[in-house]
Formats: C-alpha cells, sequence, structure tokens
C-alpha cells in the first residue's frame, strides 16, 4: 500500500496525539513517528505532490518498420445483413474485387456506398456474370439477393408498380364534359392537311439533255459530264419539293391550336400538343435543318461507307480486267509460241527432206 493512501488516517492519528503540544514537540513527535514507520519527511513530500509523467509521446517517437508503409484500412467495413444508411461505406478496395449490386454505388476509388437505408448482402449473380460478386442493399433483413428474374422490383416503404390509370382522349373537339363545358377549344379554324395524291414526277420538271451520235473520246466525255448534271438537277429538285411540302406541314401546324380543359377549369395545351407544333424529334419548323445531330452522323456515316463500297467495287473491277488482259496476253503468248514452234517443225522437216535428197543423189 502506498503512503498517499495511508495520508488519511496518518493525519488524523498524529493530530490525535499532539493535542495541546507545542509546534516543536510536534515536529518531533512527527519525526518519531515517520521513524517507526521507516518513512523520512522528504519521502513524505514526494509522495504528497507526486510525479508527473508525459500525456502525449515525442516527436518522431511513430515509427514505421522497414519494407511496411502506413496502413491503407482496406476491406469490408460492413458485414452481412449489417444495417446501413444512404452513403455509409460498406467495401473499401483498390479494383473491382467486389462489384456494386442492387441499391449500392461505386466511387471513383472503387469504394462501395450505400444508396438506401437498408441491410447488407454480400452475394453472386451467374446469370448477370458468371464469376463477379457483388455487394448489395435490401429494405428487408430477411430478402435474398439476387432477385428471381421476372420479380416485381422492391420498392422503399413498401411501395409497388402499379399500372397508370390513362384517360382517352375525346373523340372530337366539341366533346363536353359532365358539366357541360367543351373538353377541348381551338384557337385559329383548324386546317387539313391536303389529301395525298399521287406525286407529279421530278423528271417531267427537269428537262433531259440531248442526246448527240457518239463519235470519239471528246463526245463521250461529254455526254458523261451531261448525265450527271441531270441527275443532280434531278436531285436538287427532289430536295427543293421536299423542303415546300415539310414548310406547309409547319404551317398548318402553327395555325392549328388546340386548347384542353384542364382540372382547374382552365384551358391550356397540353404538352403533346406543344410538342407536335415544335415539331418531330431533330425537326426545327420552317428551316432548312430537319434531322437531328445523331441523323446527320449517321448520314455522313453511310454516304462514306458508300463511297468506300463503291471504291472497292472499282478497285475490284479494274482487278478483274487486269487478269482478264494478262489472260488474253499469255494465251496469244503461248499460241504464237505454238505457231512459231510448228514453222520451226514444219521447216526442220522439209529441210530434212530435201538433205536426203541430195545425199540418194551422191550415191547414185
Amino acid at each position: 500500500m502506498s503512503f498517499v493512501q495511508l495520508q488519511r488516517p496518518l493525519q488524523r492519528g498524529a493530530a490525535a496525539s499532539l493535542r495541546g503540544t507545542t509546534t516543536t514537540t510536534t515536529v518531533a513527535g512527527l519525526e518519531e513517528r515517520f521513524t517507526r514507520l521507516r518513512i523520512t519527511l522528504q519521502q513524505t513530500n514526494a509522495a504528497l505532490q507526486g510525479t508527473r509523467y508525459a500525456s502525449v509521446k515525442s516527436q518522431g517517437a511513430y515509427r514505421i518498420p522497414n519494407k511496411k508503409t502506413i496502413a491503407k484500412k482496406m476491406g469490408a467495413k460492413k458485414t452481412g445483413d449489417q444495417y446501413v444508411i444512404p452513403g455509409n461505406i460498406i467495401y473499401k478496395q483498390r479494383g473491382t474485387i467486389w462489384h456494386p449490386g442492387e441499391n449500392t454505388i461505386l466511387g471513383r476509388d472503387h469504394t462501395i456506398h450505400a444508396a438506401v437505408a437498408g441491410y447488407v448482402k454480400y452475394y453472386r449473380d451467374p446469370a448477370r456474370h458468371p464469376t463477379r460478386q457483388y455487394i448489395g442493399v435490401t429494405f428487408n433483413r430477411e430478402d435474398k439477393l439476387p432477385y428471381p428474374p421476372g420479380a416485381p422490383r422492391r420498392r422503399k416503404l413498401g411501395l409497388v408498380a402499379v399500372p397508370r390509370k390513362t384517360e382517352e382522349a375525346p373523340a372530337t373537339p366539341d366533346a363536353l364534359s359532365p358539366s357541360g363545358i367543351p373538353l377541348a377549344v381551338t384557337r385559329l379554324p383548324q386546317i387539313e392537311m391536303p389529301e395525298e395524291t399521287a406525286p407529279e414526277p421530278v423528271e417531267a420538271a427537269v428537262r433531259e439533255p440531248e442526246k448527240t451520235p457518239l463519235k470519239d473520246g471528246n463526245s463521250i466525255i461529254s455526254a458523261l459530264i451531261k448525265d450527271k448534271l441531270h441527275k443532280r438537277r434531278l436531285q436538287q429538285a427532289a430536295a427543293e419539293k421536299e423542303k415546300e411540302r415539310l414548310k406547309k406541314e409547319a404551317e398548318i401546324r402553327m395555325n392549328t391550336r388546340v386548347l384542353r380543359l384542364q382540372d382547374d377549369y382552365s384551358y391550356r395545351e397540353s404538352n403533346w400538343e406543344i410538342g407536335r407544333l415544335v415539331g418531330d424529334v431533330g425537326t426545327i419548323p420552317g428551316s432548312e435543318k430537319m434531322d437531328s445531330r445523331r441523323a446527320k452522323f449517321r448520314l455522313r456515316r453511310r454516304k462514306r461507307m458508300c463511297s468506300f463500297n463503291a471504291i472497292k467495287k472499282r478497285k475490284a473491277a479494274k482487278a478483274q480486267l487486269r487478269e482478264e488482259y494478262k489472260a488474253r496476253v499469255r494465251a496469244n503468248r503461248e499460241k504464237r509460241i505454238a505457231e512459231r514452234r510448228a514453222f520451226a517443225a514444219k521447216v526442220k522437216a522439209g529441210a530434212a527432206a530435201k538433205g536426203g535428197d541430195a545425199s540418194g543423189k551422191v550415191e547414185a
């Protein structure tokens, strides 16, 4: 037992034994009693004052051992079936060891967070990927992931998907509500679209170039140039005709404004009507830009592919003509060689015949 714990009893005992004595006798009595207890005054002062130790380590006391780095504290922060709230870290990793599943999100440092309040589930989904492992969050602890295919989507607060009630639009603009108020009102007289008739051929509007007899190379080139210019004029005429048709259709749309009766008994245009006035996706009524940006890229890609296919066809045709020419040259060469060999054999046979006759005369 330390002296500090005996401080109160010693003080009471010393005070009781020294009542009515002087200061000198008090000090002498204390020394005598401390001598008996084998405790000096210096030890009592040290025990009463106490020793103060540092509460914070000095600078540089924390040292990282060699061949080690500061711990990154990776791994799972929440276990299976543990409750989480949105934003809680479930798993901290470098690389997608675990992939985000139901109701979870993946951070840019591959950390998986909870997107909703629920219970953590570690699972695999062979239908989604044969080897990947996922982490998800369910609203109910007893749910198991992955959900069976075709099952209704689980929503917070027990909400389920139900078919939306749709009201059929009135058959005619003059239909009346049960209270006798018109359901639709036209701001301007409704203009009907013109009936579709057989389109007038564009070739009739563009005069066909005169045909000239092909005598030489210049006449052939001039005929090709005229045909190309004629096709270009036809394309321009067709584009102008389509532009006029779209302009008339846009004008009819802008002149027809139908106002529908709303729940607050006011007449406004519906979103569908506003979209009809604006036009189809990527169209601007009354302008030349009638296609979307994506459609333009698609058309440009198609033209490029058509051009590349035409170049390939021309190259293939040229290669075929080249092969045919080489075959003809090879056949002509072989034919000439055969004729030369036949002629040489004939000449040799004639020379041999003449030599035999000369030898016979010499022998005679």
